[in-house]
């Protein structure tokens, strides 16, 4: 089992300019978990909904109209993005990918070919295409 047969195909991507504020709403509308952030076709880092919460969270903790303009007009995605984020290759095998999972406490991986994100994949791209994965007795 590849992770290209796998894969959720064509997935969305931001840049590291984008408004934090922004990137949150395109999690929220979408009901992603995480967006690759890539700038000039490069991956340069993955921005999680945990970290928009927590951001958010810390902004409505402060209540500070001068934290809340600057979250929602100048923090920006490069500003709290994961960098240099684990990636599987298209070619890996799903078996590789839920196990680096497993170990590094990922759910979804970028999936990069030739450079270039192509996917997502790693637990729930494995539940989405028919439960559990043959190999791993539980669903992930």
């Amino acid at each position: 089992m590849i992770v290209r047969n796998w894969m959720q195909q064509n997935p969305t991507l931001v840049n590291g300019d984008m408004l934090l504020s922004e990137a949150k709403r395109i999690l929220s509308e979408h009901n992603l978990q995480a967006l690759p952030v890539v700038d000039d076709g490069r991956l340069r880092g993955v921005i999680t909904r945990a970290h928009c919460l927590q951001a958010a969270h810390f902004v409505a903790r402060t209540q500070s109209a001068d934290e809340y303009s600057f979250f929602a007009n100048r923090l920006k995605v490069k500003d709290i993005m994961v960098r240099n984020p684990a990636t599987v290759g298209a070619t890996d095998t799903m078996e590789e990918c839920l196990r680096r999972g497993q170990e590094l406490g990922i759910a979804q991986f970028p999936v990069m070919d030739g450079g270039q994100v192509v996917g997502r994949g790693g637990r729930k791209a494995g539940l989405d295409h028919g439960g559990n994965v043959r190999g791993h007795g539980h669903a992930l």
